[in-house]
């Protein structure tokens, strides 16, 4: 099995989101329990807005994801999520911090 990369690109509706780990396991949530896997997601990376989407620790623990292809799915529909909800990734100003549901 191969490592698991800790950054890459997810294409959605033809724009580029570059995304990049930021930290394995961080400290509590907004909305109660322990943050995990913590990852920083941009347009145009150091230009643009970037989102930060908190995983929950129970997600993926200690490990890492087992499936970057189950992964990017993952990623994409928070990313949608966070774009339903308001955050504009072409837009420049303060990151946008979007705390993942449990899957």
């Amino acid at each position: 099995m191969a490592a698991f990369k800790d950054s890459g690109v997810i294409v959605i509706d033809d724009d580029e989101y570059h995304w990049q780990v930021r930290h394995w396991i961080g400290g509590p949530l907004k909305g109660g329990g322990c943050g995990g896997l913590s990852v920083t997601v941009s347009t145009d990376p150091g230009k643009r807005r970037e989102l930060i989407v908190e995983f929950p620790f129970v997600e993926f623990g200690h490990g890492k994801p087992k499936s970057e292809v189950q992964f990017a799915k993952r990623l994409q529909g928070c990313i949608e999520a966070a774009i339903a909800d308001g955050y504009r990734p072409n837009s420049r100003g303060r990151p946008w911090i979007w705390e993942a549901e449990p899957a």
